[in-house]
């Protein structure tokens, strides 16, 4: 592969580019908002996958986020965001 076609963007980032939408989402990952560690909304998930006080795990599509922390609490759930408070410690990404 030429090196001109590595650095060229994929389909579907011309295409977010293009309509003015959010990458994430063409994509099928989810999209944070992470306020002071004490709040966080993960809009365009696909679920809780495990549920507890020291860890929330989300399923996100092509990737898994685990949420570490404490007096973690699930505060609202939509089809389309998770709010969630608590001390948040870490976020990781599971691919």
């Amino acid at each position: 592969m030429a090196k001109e076609e590595k650095n060229r963007p994929g389909i579907l980032t011309r295409a977010a580019d293009t309509f003015d939408l959010p990458a994430e989402v063409l994509q099928g990952l989810p999209r944070l908002t992470i306020t002071g560690g004490q709040r966080i909304i993960v809009e365009n998930h696909q679920g809780l996958m495990d549920y507890t006080p020291q860890c929330i795990v989300v399923a996100g599509g092509k990737v898994t986020l685990k949420l570490l922390g404490n007096a973690l609490e699930l505060r609202a759930m939509t089809a389309e965001a998770l709010l969630i408070t608590g001390d948040i410690f870490n976020v990781e990404f599971i691919y």
